[in-house]
């Protein structure tokens, strides 16, 4: 018991840290890396990838990414945090009133685990595993990083909801992932490997260009919001 009092006081230490270096412009630029809807102009092009590299196969990459969100967001959100009822920062008796908080946001009453960390790092984890791709793997993890980090950064979850929320995540991701080979594929398999492929494509046969041309745009996303953040008073 000892020891998990230790960590809990050092979890509350922590986010109070994190959460106490506000600023007008990042209060502004944390808010909008949070939101899903944000995001939709590179989930776009997400999906034209899908469909121009996989053709036939995309519908199915597609539901077994739908699953994979669906199965994190409702056993995170309808299991986890019910059944563990850790308080958010922001509804914790013992610091809420230390929280800053942004646009009054304070969110439900519980936050292990963090969805918004289970999520994103389930969606990062299943696209990495497909595309196979050392740099678009960095970019994709350091964005589901920042995503939960602003979580933390709001006020509305403990570091250790993030941080538990990314394993649960990208575990799943990889059990989705087999589960798309064996399963949907109907045991055929992905090739990870090849090399008779072309130095332009990835061992998972993904145009490297198409990769790079969603990363400009993720990278466009984030810049506009960092615009946004900056000569916006909002």
């Amino acid at each position: 018991m000892a020891i998990l009092e230790k960590i809990i006081e050092w979890d509350q230490e922590l986010l109070l840290l994190i959460n106490g270096s506000h600023s007008a412009w990042l209060d502004r630029f944390m808010w909008l890396f949070s939101e899903s809807l944000i995001w939709l102009p590179a989930l776009l092009v997400f999906v034209v990838v899908l469909f121009k590299n996989k053709k036939g196969q995309a519908f199915l990459i597609l539901l077994t990414f739908a699953l994979l969100i669906f199965f994190t967001d409702q056993i995170s959100s309808g299991v986890i945090k019910p059944l563990v009822a850790r308080f958010r920062p922001t509804h914790d008796p013992m610091i809420e009133n230390l929280v800053n908080v942004v646009n009054n946001y304070r969110g439900g009453d519980y936050g292990f685990i963090s969805s918004h960390a289970a999520n994103v790092f389930a969606f990062a984890g299943l696209s990495l595993l497909l595309f196979r791709n050392g740099l678009y793997s960095l970019t994709i993890l350091f964005w589901a990083a920042v995503v939960s980090y602003s979580r933390i950064y709001l006020g509305v979850h403990f570091p250790l909801d993030v941080l538990c929320g990314a394993i649960f995540g990208f575990l799943s991701s990889v059990g989705f992932f087999y589960l798309y080979k064996v399963i949907i594929q109907n045991s055929t398999a992905i090739r990870l490997i090849s090399d008779r492929r072309p130095k332009e494509m990835t061992s998972s046969n993904y145009k490297k260009r198409d990769l790079y041309n969603l990363l400009l745009i993720l990278l466009f996303v984030v810049v506009t919001m960092l615009i946004a953040s900056f000569k916006l008073a909002w």
